[in-house]
């Protein structure tokens, strides 16, 4: 039988104290451990009682609840901790996350919000281990050639040049499956101004990519403590939850966290944005593999064109990007064959129209291929992606098909990039 989670509650009123421990007396889960009146005081319980999470007021006199939390998070880290506050300011959130908090609730608030956020960050609290193989390489920077025996985590980068192709949809069903298929996985939102992936997955956004740009070196534990657990079972990473916050992540931190995430993880899963920004080519170039996704019109075909033409320049090898058709529908002027014959591309997936159970999924927040629509034929097609995922970059020894930047990275950005090669060229 698991252990019950053990609560410590504190506030300066020990009319609110109590009250919340009324709100949990009920849950056989749950078990208050104690009660702190101070900043100080909770503190020092901390270190005494060894709680698992702390429900913890951020206005007190002496210590405040930010304060507190910045004190317990060091002297105590395997302490999860959960704000409360009246103030409902961003600010306020922000300064919480930053102090080590794992959540946020704003008074009052009711039993079933209450033990939902308890439960949530008691469940995703730092557990991801990386397995002693991987450990040993990241420590002796042991490279995978030296050791054909080590599995290597996958990226997978889901893009599209032209928005409104379905990327989001693409990448959060086929990150889904590749974790209901036993594959430790995480999608990460690289739509860093505007993501939906929180909506998508009815997740509750209280941390996201911002978070670890923020706290230094981004290490597994790290990364732990930032990640939403999906019901599937699927760890992710979310977009900032407002487009000026996506200023503060850098080309570094998401070289850095993409390369955690590889040691961590089986496979990654990239929901990148439509506009190539230098973000959004530095996770294309750490990828192993590109899903590019487009659709049986023009416009798709005439970007999609343009991007594999850049992938030449960059010289990514022709096998790190994949082909897939989505929406594909007989009513469609150009054929799945014509797309490959103009593109000069094998097309590895075609996936049905699905524009109904494809809405519904997407407002009721539950991933095509868990919810009651999965035996659709876009369902179908979508576990096909990620059993072919699977089986090419986990059960076959593949080419790692990795980018090759070099020098040009730093000449000038994306056009530097490009022109330098044709200048090496004689172009």
């Amino acid at each position: 039988m698991a252990e019950n989670i053990r609560v410590l509650i504190v506030d300066d009123l020990s009319e609110t104290r109590e009250n919340v421990r009324k709100l949990l007396q009920f849950e056989s889960d749950i078990e208050v451990i104690g009660q702190a009146g101070t900043g100080e005081e909770a503190v020092e319980m901390a270190q005494q009682l060894q709680p698992d999470i702390i429900l913890m007021d951020i206005n007190m006199p002496g210590i405040d609840g930010i304060g507190a939390s910045q004190k317990i998070t060091e002297l105590v880290p395997s302490v999860q901790i959960i704000i409360m506050s009246v103030q409902s300011d961003p600010n306020y959130l922000r300064r919480a996350m930053m102090a080590g908090a794992r959540d946020f609730l704003t008074k009052p608030f009711g039993g079933d919000e209450l033990v939902a956020a308890i439960r949530r960050v008691h469940a995703k609290r730092p557990h991801i281990q990386i397995a002693p193989s991987r450990q040993q390489r990241a420590s002796s920077n042991v490279a995978s050639a030296e050791a054909p025996g080590i599995p290597e985590g996958k990226i997978v980068a889901v893009f599209s040049p032209k928005g409104g192709s379905g990327c989001t949809t693409v990448a959060l069903n086929l990150a889904v499956t590749l974790a209901r298929r036993g594959q430790k996985t995480i999608l990460v939102d690289g739509s860093l101004q505007f993501g939906d992936v929180a909506v998508m997955l009815d997740l509750k956004g209280a941390t996201s990519l911002a978070d670890l740009s923020e706290r230094g070196e981004i290490d597994a534990e790290l990364v732990s403590s930032v990640v939403q657990v999906h019901k599937s079972n699927l760890n992710v990473l979310l977009a900032p939850p407002r487009p000026e916050m996506a200023d503060v992540i850098t080309e570094e931190n998401i070289k850095s966290l993409l390369e955690t995430l590889r040691l961590s993880y089986d496979f990654v899963v990239l929901d990148t944005s439509s506009y190539l920004t230098e973000k959004t080519l530095t996770m294309l170039d750490v990828a192993d593999r590109i899903i590019l996704v487009t659709q049986q019109n023009l416009p798709n075909l005439k970007n999609a064109r343009l991007f594999l033409d850049l992938t030449e320049s960059l010289e990514y090898e022709a096998a790190k990007v994949w082909l897939v058709v989505n929406r594909v529908s007989e009513d469609q002027g150009i054929s799945v064959k014509n797309i490959g014959d103009i593109l000069k591309r094998p097309i590895i997936m075609e996936i049905p129209t699905a524009d109904l159970p494809a809405g519904t999924s997407a407002n009721r927040g539950i991933p095509l291929v868990m919810g009651p629509n999965q035996k659709h034929p876009v369902s179908i097609a979508l576990i096909k992606l990620a059993d072919y995922t699977r089986r090419e970059l986990v059960s076959k020894q593949v080419a790692d098909g990795k980018a090759k930047v070099g020098a040009q990275k730093d000449s000038g950005g994306i056009f530097g990039r490009f022109f330098g090669k044709r200048e090496q060229a004689g172009g």
